[in-house]
């Protein structure tokens, strides 16, 4: 028998989904500017290379950016519309077991 689908079933994947997808954006967004840097260090005395350097730096500071505000947002927003102080953290990896 098959189950039929809904509103909050759709939610409920969707909300899986991006689960998986946000930290991996993160870690891409912060490996991006870990790159910038190494190249802006090993660059040397070459102008052309520490400017490329600079660009990945500051695109990688520009999408660190723009997901934590994001993140903000839908938390004021989940706060405005639902009332909740309890607002969820930062999407990423699970750190306890290394605490």
């Amino acid at each position: 028998m098959s189950q039929s689908i809904t509103i909050s079933r759709i939610f409920a994947r969707l909300t899986e989904i991006l689960n998986l997808i946000i930290p991996f954006l993160v870690l891409l967004a912060t490996v991006i500017f870990i790159w910038g840097i190494v190249r802006y260090v090993a660059s040397g005395d070459n102008e052309q290379k520490v400017e490329e350097a600079k660009i990945l730096i500051m695109w990688g500071i520009i999408a660190l950016a723009a997901m934590l505000t994001v993140w903000g947002f839908v938390n004021i927003l989940i706060s405005a519309l639902f009332g909740t102080t309890n607002l969820p953290n930062i999407p990423g990896p699970d750190l306890q077991p290394f605490l």
